[in-house]
């Protein structure tokens, strides 16, 4: 229920203003322009009204005080509506609920829950379905009522769905079909999205396989063309060490030529530094004299100044005496003088003391008159002010007398009023029970049955979600396996262009199986085929068995070798490259070179030995393949010589004990023999035919499977949809016959609620009529109390006032004698005072004179002392003067004998330096010659320096290149071993040990195998562009687009389940939406009759369904039918009866879901005063179930309230709360006599 509102800055409440409400009924009265409807206003708007217009105004900033005369305007608008939600009515754990709103003149809006700032939509969700909110019931103005009643049908349905507390419900299911409608629209670009990725997907497959070849040929040309940087760069490293030593050599004759030029040049610094000391000597020398020479005549100048200043001084000397002997008299006139002035002082000062001792006297009788005439004042006040509160309360009490008599004639007829209403309660309590007993038989039998059917319905529903889900989980298997096959046939593709170019197989080799294919003759027609195409290696071991096979597996097997080495001697055959061929017969293995014209047979028996016992070994190599029926034989013949181990450390361990002819490969590709060789490294993929052959035919095996296993989930998902198809239709045939009886059991149970609720209420109403006769004996008895109470203050007031002016009389005379004394006081003290300031002023012209006399005093002492220190100093400096003349003279005498000396120096030195200037010369001729020849020698060098540049050059050319090829640097590159060279001198070395070494004419150097590299260099290139535009990116894209495909069809999925729940949801909240509000509209319905036939004295009413078959949309009507008049439509009553009208409605959702309090606004204004009084009658009886805030100026109305405020304009513009009574107010709202709140 509400507690309080506060209003501050809104509208006219100016000031902070606060309205309390208890329970019952609180009426807020006042004359029409006093602001008493913006009470109304303030709780709206706090609640979340959004409209100027409902709230009177035109601009949202109008509901701020704008100010009036003498008040400024308001800075914000702020208002403030206290719950008590003890009971939990509002959905928040808290037994206090604040609701707040702040407006600023900025437009800046905010909302506040329980003081914290929240947003309006959590303002709306606390209050929706509760009846309380702005668009409920819980607030009805004078145009609500009409709105209410002149609506249309689907808009006056609004106020029945908030009753019935389904707008929840409802915006939960707009909420729903916004969400569905969204889904369905992601649905439409998903699937537009996931065919745009799939198409998508299949042009990238295409690409990839052609990426995998340039991917391919990049590898091979980037091996080759680094290789032969590497050996670029050995090759020029090797150069420029050459040069650097030639320019090494050079240095050296530099560095001998360098050292015989520094000693030449040492001996000439020698002789230079030698003859700079001899020259600087003399000049010294010179200087010495000169210097020596200015000294004897400043010391003769000095001699003659001091004489002067001496002559100077003893003048200074007998001034400064005269001067002394003058102050000396006039410091001793000061003394004199001061000791004279402090004599008066001390006179003057006790003439002072004395003077002020007399006038402290008298202020102090001045202020002890004046108390006594504040505390004669203070009394007097006080008793003035008993007075009038004696005669206000007597007032008070005779007005309090006045209402008694009024309230105890009231209270007498509302007594017998209630008594005829106890008796009408109790007549209509044993009616009901009657037809509630037999409304429940009806609803018992209509719920069994609708509990049968409802169990059949979910069990229905339980099925269909089953297939659903098995739906589901076989779309998912679908898609899986769809993604699986593609990525196979990607990858077959791939392979399938691979082996159709027959990519890793010799060329020389083709051509034999071409002709084998082609020919009938011998020897073509002995050929099976080639070692790879004739065995069958699992895809898991192809790895290993490509190492283990290396060259073998392009040999060529025949059924015996005889034919062939026939017909090879019979001539040369035209095939390219070198090929093998192995027998199926016991005769070995021939290879042919192709351009000779002779075979060389190998033995191809191998030892029989068993290493399987052996640490690490895991098996021979034949043993984890198989062959071909028409190759017997092949495979042990092939791999019987090989043992696969795991790893390198006992692969080793075991060739040590092995036989000869015997090989070992471990898991990790690196393949030992017996004969003491090595290979490292991974097969390239071009040649990895072995492994490519295994992987056809495990992803042809694959997708043999997928296919089968796609076409069963399809006939699978046939046969659920079809599945699914009935069950829908038997679903919504069994929701349909549900819906139809949970119709019948709503309104069974709406009846038999409403039944119930009108026992309950004739039961409560019942009591509280029994309660409120015994209030209403009480409530007497305490008015005779109240009336003898106050016959007995009217007395003591009487006497009371009759003793305080007495006393305020006695109280009046004596004040006057004082104040006569306190005059006379005054005029003594004023005298007093002006002597004591003539004191004052000759003591402080003393005073001054006293200090000027001092000052002049200190003056002359310091006067004295500083003539005293300049006699002391004229003799100290006269004194100094004397010595120094003195010294001056002896100073010049040695001077000359200095002059002497110096002159037979200067003599010695001039004959030292000429010897030395000719020995400079002669080795400044000789470094000439020195330098030359080491210009020479730099020409030579820099020759050898720009040779080094050059190569220096090529090798950053270089370097810059294959840094932007590759990445890498040329130093990476020798470091990681890559030589083209180099693998030129290893095939040379395999060709070499199958071959007559004799005949070997030596390997090519580095430069004549040059050409051939680039070569084939430019080869590759050519192969590279003769690709065309290679999408580089395809197998990244490849792999991102099947995720994206996987994401996408998961994704797809989830939209279409979120789809199908949606729907469920939404069916849901129809289903048990439209039964809420058959039940509230059956119930608002039987209450609707009753309250209107009270209201009208009789009569009919009924509210209908326009479209009872569809519950949840249709408009709703109301007929009614006035005692003596015909049943027809709301508007075509007359004003009084409209509103009686709308009274009855409300009243009736009320009495169906009462709102926790009700606020009217002038309801009653168009209602005559016989219905006044039926309106607040029903009021009263609505008391007990909802509080009630009723705006009016109607007097009969506010017979019915608890409480009473009014609302005035004491200054224009600004409302303000008047707590009144009954009898203060007129017939229209005004106010006659007031007491501010």
């Amino acid at each position: 229920m509400l507690k309080s509102l506060e209003l501050f800055g809104f509208k006219s409440f100016a000031d902070r203003t606060l309205f309390e409400f208890d329970k019952g009924v609180t009426c807020v009265v006042g004359p029409n322009g006093s602001g008493k409807s913006n009470v109304v206003d303030g709780i709206k708007w706090i609640l979340g009204d959004q409209s100027p217009k409902s709230l009177r105004g035109k601009d949202m900033l109008d509901v701020i005080f704008n100010g009036a005369a003498g008040r400024k305007p308001s800075p914000f608008a702020e208002a403030t509506l206290t719950f008590d939600n003890s009971q939990g009515l509002l959905p928040i754990e808290s037994s206090e609920v604040q609701i707040g709103r702040r407006l600023y003149q900025s437009g800046d809006s905010e909302y506040l829950l329980n003081r914290n700032v929240v947003r309006l939509k959590d303002i709306r969700n606390l209050f929706m379905g509760t009846g309380a909110g702005t668009a409920a019931y819980s607030i009805i103005e004078q145009g609500r009522v009409d709105q209410i009643l002149q609506a249309n049908p689907t808009t006056r349905r609004l106020v029945f769905e908030e009753a019935a507390g389904i707008s929840k419900f409802k915006s939960r299911r707009v909420e729903s079909e916004r969400r569905l409608e969204r889904v369905e629209q992601n649905l439409v670009r998903l699937r537009d999205i996931v065919a745009t990725v799939e198409s998508q997907l299949h042009a990238t497959r295409s690409q990839a396989g052609k990426a995998t070849k340039y991917r391919e040929l990049s590898v091979e040309l980037e091996e080759l063309w680094t290789g032969m940087a590497a050996d670029d760069f050995r090759f020029f490293q090797e150069k420029l060490r050459l040069q650097e030593a030639s320019v090494s050599e050079v240095d050296l004759a530099l560095q001998n030529l360098q050292s015989a030029i520094g000693k030449v040049e040492a001996r000439k610094r020698d002789t230079e530094s030698e003859l700079s000391q001899i020259e600087d000597q003399f000049l010294g020398l010179q200087r010495q004299m000169a210097a020596v020479r200015e000294t004897i005549a400043g010391l003769d100048s000095t001699a003659r100044h001091q004489s002067t200043r001496e002559g100077e001084l003893s003048h200074d000397l007998d001034r400064l005496r005269k001067q002394q002997t003058q102050l000396l008299l006039r410091l001793d006139a000061a003394r004199t003088e001061l000791q004279v002035s402090d004599e008066r002082i001390v006179h003057l000062e006790r003439d002072f003391e004395a003077s002020r001792s007399e006038v402290e006297q008298r202020e102090q009788q001045f202020t002890a008159l004046q108390e006594q005439i504040t505390q004669r004042r203070v009394d007097a006040a006080r008793r003035r002010e008993e007075l009038n509160k004696i005669t206000q309360r007597r007032s008070a009490s005779q007005e309090r007398l006045s209402v008694l008599n009024s309230q105890i004639a009231a209270a007498q007829q509302q007594e017998e009023e209630a008594q005829t209403r106890l008796e009408e309660s109790d007549r209509a309590l044993q009616a009901a029970a009657a037809e509630r007993q037999q409304r429940a038989q009806i609803l018992a039998e209509a719920e069994a049955a609708a509990l049968d059917a409802q169990a059949k319905l979910d069990q229905m529903r339980a099925d269909r979600e089953t297939l659903t889900g098995q739906r589901s989980e076989t779309d998912k298997r679908l898609n899986e396996l769809r993604e699986r096959r593609s990525a196979a046939a990607a990858r077959l593709a791939v392979l399938e262009e691979l082996e159709q170019r027959q990519e890793g197989i010799a060329i020389g080799v083709r051509d034999i199986v071409r002709r084998a294919e082609s020919s009938h003759y011998p020897p073509w027609n002995s050929v099976l085929g080639l070692v790879r195409d004739l065995i069958d290696v699992p895809l898991e071991w192809a790895p290993v068995i490509e190492v283990a096979l290396g060259d073998r597996a392009q040999l060529i097997a025949v059924t015996q070798l005889d034919p062939l080495l026939d017909y090879l001697n019979r001539g040369p055959a035209p095939i390219e490259g070198r090929v093998g061929f192995v027998s199926l017969q016991s005769d070995g293995m021939a290879i042919w070179n192709g351009g000779q014209d002779s075979a060389e047979v190998v033995d191809a028996t191998f030892p029989d030995a068993d290493f399987s016992a052996f640490p690490g070994v895991i098996s021979r190599a034949d043993r984890v393949v198989s062959g071909l029926s028409r190759a017997e034989g092949l495979i042990e013949r092939i791999l019987g010589d090989t043992w696969i181990v795991d790893s390198l450390d006992h692969a080793r361990n075991l060739l040590k004990q092995a036989p000869a002819k015997c090989r070992v490969v471990t898991l990790q590709g690196e393949l030992l023999s017996s004969e003491g060789r090595l290979f490292l490294g991974t097969v390239p993929h071009e040649s990895s035919i072995v492994s490519r052959k295994s992987e056809l035919r495990q992803l042809r095996n694959e997708i043999h499977q997928m296919d089968r296993g796609i076409e069963s989930i399809q006939e699978r998902r046939h046969l659920l949809r079809e599945s699914l198809s009935g069950h829908d239709h038997q679903l919504e045939e069994a929701t349909a016959h549900v819906r139809t009886l949970t119709l019948r059991v709503t309104e069974c149970t709406a009846h038999l609620t409403g039944q119930k609720r009108d026992a309950s209420r004739l039961e409560k109403a019942y009591t509280e009529q029994l309660q409120i006769v015994e209030q209403l004996q009480l409530r007497r008895a305490e008015l005779d109390g109240q009336l003898q109470s106050l016959h007995d203050d009217l007395s003591n007031c009487d006497l009371e006032q009759q003793q305080l002016q007495g006393a305020m009389s006695a109280d009046e005379q004596e004040l006057s004698e004082i104040e006569s004394l306190l005059r006379n006081a005054q005029n003594i003290t004023r005298q007093e005072q002006l002597e004591l300031a003539k004191h004052e002023e000759r003591l402080r012209a003393l005073k001054e004179a006293q200090a000027r006399l001092t000052k002049e005093q200190q003056v002359r002492e310091q006067q004295t002392r500083d003539v005293s220190v300049r006699l002391q100093e004229t003799q100290r400096s006269k004194q100094q003067t004397q010595l120094q003349i003195l010294q001056s003279r002896n100073e010049s005498a040695l001077a000359f004998l200095q002059v002497e000396k110096l002159s037979s120096q200067l003599r010695d030195r001039a004959v030292h330096r000429d010897r030395l200037r000719r020995l400079r010369g002669e080795l400044s001729s000789e470094e000439e010659e020195l330098h030359k020849q080491r210009r020479q020698l730099g020409d030579a060098r820099h020759a050898a320096e720009i040779e080094v540049r050059d190569v220096r050059h090529q090798l950053k050319g270089l370097a810059d290149r294959i840094q932007e090829e590759y990445q890498t640097t040329l130093e990476d590159l020798v470091s990681r071993g890559v030589s083209a060279y180099g693998q030129y001198l290893q095939q040379r070395e395999l060709e070499l040990a199958s071959e007559e070494a004799a005949t070997d004419s030596g390997p090519l150097t580095y430069e004549e195998l040059r050409p051939d590299l680039e070569t084939q260099v430019d080869k590759l290139r050519r192969r590279i562009k003769a690709l065309g535009h290679v999408n580089t990116e395809a197998l990244e894209s490849l792999e991102e687009l099947e995720v994206r495909y996987e994401t996408l069809s998961s994704q797809l999925q989830d939209l279409e389940e979120a789809k199908l729940a949606l729907d469920s949801i939404i069916s849901r909240i129809n289903i048990e939406s439209e039964r809420i509000f058959l039940e509230t509209f059956e119930t608002i319905r039987v209450h609707f009759v009753e309250l209107f036939r009270k209201l009208f004295g009789g009569g009919d009413a009924d509210i209908i369904l326009e479209d009872p078959e569809d519950v949840l949309e249709c408009g709703l009507d109301i007929v009614a039918r006035p005692p003596g008049k015909e049943l027809r439509s709301i508007s075509l009553l007359s004003g009084g009866e409209k509103t009686m009208t709308a009274v009855a409605l409300l009243f009736a959702m009320f009495r169906s879901k009462p709102s926790p309090y009700c606020v009217l606004d002038e309801v009653d204004a168009a209602l005559d005063e016989a219905n006044v009084d039926r309106y607040a009658t029903v009021l009263k009886e609505f008391v007990s179930m909802t509080q009630f805030v009723v705006i009016t100026h109607r007097k009969r109305t506010m017979t019915a309230a608890n409480t009473l405020y009014g609302v005035t304009m004491e200054q224009a513009g600004v409302s303000k709360r008047m707590s009144v009574r009954f009898e203060e107010v007129g017939e229209h709202g005004e106010i006659r006599s007031r007491s501010a709140a």
